[in-house]
Parts: C-alpha cells; structure tokens; sequence
C-alpha cells in the first residue's frame, strides 16, 4: 500500500495500465499527457515531491511520454491518467499532512493547495436507468463509477489470476445484469477493478491485478459483453476490503476479501 512505498524501491510494471478500452480509435493523447504535467507541477509546487506518490507519477508520466514518441498512443493515454491521478493523491496527502502539522504546530505558517482531480470525478449520471436508486451502495475507488448491491466481488486465489468455476457463475450472473444496464444506457459501460492483499511488492501487485481484471474481462466478453463496452484497471494494494498489512496484521480470512475484481458501471470513454 501507499503508506509503505517509503520502506521500498519503486519500480512501475511496463504491463500496467490504467483504464484502457481496447479497439477504440487511435488518437494522439496530448490533452492527457498535458493534464498529467501540469498535475505533477501543482504537486511540485505543493512541496509534495518528497512523497513516494510524487515519484510514482513522475515514473508514469515519464513511461507516458516514451509511449508518445513511439506511437503507442493507447499506452501514453492511460500512463498519463494515472500519472495524473497519482499527483493528485500526493497533493491530497500532503495537504492531510499538513494540516495536522498545523493542528500539532498552531504558529507554523502551513500553505493548503486544492487541487481538482478531474480524471477522478467522471460525469457520472445522476440515475442509471432500469436501475433503483437503492441498488447504488457508492462510487468506486477514484469515484470513477458506482457499485452496485447485485453486482458481485470475483475474488481469486492467492499470487493468482485464474478464475474458479465458481467465480466463472458469478461473472455470468454480473454479465446478465450489466447487459440489461447498457442496453438501456448505451452512454454507459463497466470498469473492472483489479485488486491485491498487502503482500508483495508494489510493483508486483500492480501487475497483478491488471492482470485479474484482465482475465475477469475476458470472461465477460465469452458471456456477451462487448469488447469496447469494457474498462479494465489495477489498483493492485491500495485499496483494500480489509486492511491487513503484514507484518503486524496475518489474517487470510482478511487477506482473502482483499484479492478481488470489483464491477463498477461508469461512463464510456
């Protein structure tokens, strides 16, 4: 998780990428690429350059801007909002920590810099249509979509991205309620998230749920939903169901809800 990047190397997995639709039109990504550089300067300029959140930014905005030159467009894009997103996450933690910097110290003189994250707050709709209002529980990690009472977890074995048969049924019961969602909401799509226990590294666990989202995408197209109707994304460690970091926490039974896909309706990109 974030809290312990300080105690480790940070390498990004080339592998990872964040949302990616794939199939959708090629295009050259500067607005995203603009968007992550100027997030990494409001993140320098907040003095958060310190935090391991800065330097995962700096590193995806760095692959972003390799992928650019060599025309690989898909990959720029999605290095870019995640360069973007983690920016904006050091800026969030670093006005977390400065205020209670000036709580602890009243007479230190602390500059608060807010900061929209744009890329975080999708134009979610309001409703979704053929859905009740009490089916929604929340939006997802980032605020990127909402998650849904009928839609379920697939979690997954440990260091594992194969898909049991039983997890296979509860794609196919997720799949039957997503079709009916985007056919009546043809502006929509589902994003699956990726998920690790603290384990690893996290660079390894990064991959690791790219590929988990990955193989749960596959399945959901064997089931009928289209290609270019999916978004796939890996948080790997950061956000966990039950937070168990080792070596103070052992519980599998936590661990356990931790390695997970999550299904998130969201709007198409």
């Amino acid at each position: 998780m974030l809290s312990r990047f300080s105690s480790a190397k940070l390498f990004i997995s080339l592998a990872f990428i964040f949302p990616l639709i794939i199939g959708c039109a090629k295009r050259i990504p500067q607005d995203e690429i603009n968007a992550a550089r100027e997030a990494l300067e409001r993140a320098r300029q907040a003095g958060a350059t310190e935090l391991e959140e800065y330097r995962v930014a700096e590193n995806y905005l760095k692959q972003a801007e390799e992928h650019l030159e060599k025309k690989e467009y898909d990959e720029a894009r999605t290095k870019a909002i995640i360069s973007k997103e983690f920016s904006e996450l050091a800026i969030k933690k670093w006005n977390e920590m400065a205020k209670k910097a000036a709580e602890e110290e009243p007479k230190r003189k602390v500059e608060i810099v807010e900061t929209e994250m744009e890329f975080k707050r999708p134009n979610l709709p309001k409703s979704i249509k053929g859905v009740n209002p009490d089916e929604i529980i929340g939006t997802s990690a980032f605020g990127r979509g909402y998650r849904l009472k009928s839609l379920k977890n697939v979690y997954f074995d440990y260091d594992s991205f194969n898909i049991s048969e039983e997890m296979k049924e509860i794609i196919r019961q997720n799949a039957d309620i997503i079709k009916k969602i985007l056919n009546e909401n043809p502006e929509l799509s589902v994003l699956i998230e990726g998920h690790c226990d603290e384990r690893g590294t996290n660079e390894y666990n990064l991959e690791l749920g790219w590929k988990r989202s990955q193989s749960v995408k596959r399945i959901l197209m064997l089931f009928g939903i289209p290609e270019e109707k999916i978004q796939i994304v890996s948080y790997g460690e950061e956000f966990p169901e039950e937070p168990c970091t080792p070596p103070n926490c052992q519980d599998e039974t936590k661990w356990s809800k931790n390695r997970r896909a999550v299904f998130v309706i969201t709007t198409k990109e």
